[in-house]
């Protein structure tokens, strides 16, 4: 990586921050609804919370609009890196390291006084733009768990910890060993926004281990924050998912003066 590829990481890091910082979930309950979702329930900003207060709909919404962060700060990463004007090459521009930083905004945001989400919608968005068959494995290892053990923390926090695990397979990623030589991924595209370097002139390609060590950073960072749930389970106190349930919305139960709040 050059000094450019440097400077174009750090700025696309600090958009990366800036994005993630906006939570859909407080825009949405505020501007809709007249309703702060941190008022009920977990208090979380995320697309679980949301779900019960206003619906699965707006849950998978949610999920959708925090996964965009990711893929919207990447792509501007690929732009940064497209630039080459006079000598002034930031074609080694990271497209993962920014990504990063959008989880770590999503779950402390500026604008919210730092207090955000528990960024599984934003890691499902980091592995949809890193590889397919990572988003095909967290994917599977939720839904399968989900119906065993029907707590949504237990699906995030596995799926988090084999996703992080099996990543270091090279061949999910169409090589065969895994060092930090980008040039590996000329030929492969599975990790296919990585393979967008190849239009930034200088034939710099982001490399799977420190790709893999992103998404492995993104899966401790995503357990580390369901440590309330985690202690929860361990009590045997953690409340289950209840898909059948209506939300707040569904049974006229939102109101200022009426907060539906919970341990889960």
């Amino acid at each position: 990586m050059t000094l450019y590829g440097y400077l174009g990481t750090a700025i696309t890091a600090i958009i990366g921050y800036l994005i993630g910082s906006f939570s859909w979930s407080i825009f949405i309950s505020k501007t809709i609804y007249k309703i702060d979702v941190r008022d009920y329930h977990s208090k979380n900003a995320g697309a679980t919370n949301i779900s019960r207060v206003l619906g699965k709909k707006w849950g998978f919404a949610i999920m959708f609009l925090d996964m965009l962060k990711v893929t919207i700060t990447m792509f501007i990463a690929f732009g940064i890196s497209c630039i080459n004007i006079n000598g002034v090459n930031f074609g080694s521009t990271s497209y993962y390291i920014p990504a990063f930083f959008v989880l770590i905004s999503h779950s402390y945001p500026i604008y919210y006084k730092f207090k955000g989400g528990k960024v599984v919608s934003s890691f499902l968005g980091l592995l949809w733009m890193t590889n397919p068959y990572y988003f095909l494995i967290a994917t599977v290892i939720w839904w399968s768990t989900i119906f065993i053990w029907n707590r949504v923390s237990v699906s995030s926090i596995l799926a988090a910890l084999l996703t992080g695990a099996l990543c270091w397979i090279p061949q999910l990623s169409g090589i065969d060993v895994i060092n930090f030589n980008g040039e590996l991924f000329q030929d492969s595209h599975l990790v296919w926004v990585n393979y967008l370097h190849y239009v930034n002139y200088d034939n710099y390609y982001d490399s799977l281990a420190l790709i893999n060590i992103i998404v492995t950073l993104s899966a401790y960072f995503l357990i580390l924050k369901h440590h309330k749930n985690i202690a929860r389970l361990l009590k045997g106190t953690e409340k289950p998912y209840d898909f059948k349930g209506k939300s707040d919305l569904e049974t006229g139960n939102i109101s200022t003066n009426s907060k539906k709040i919970s341990n889960n």
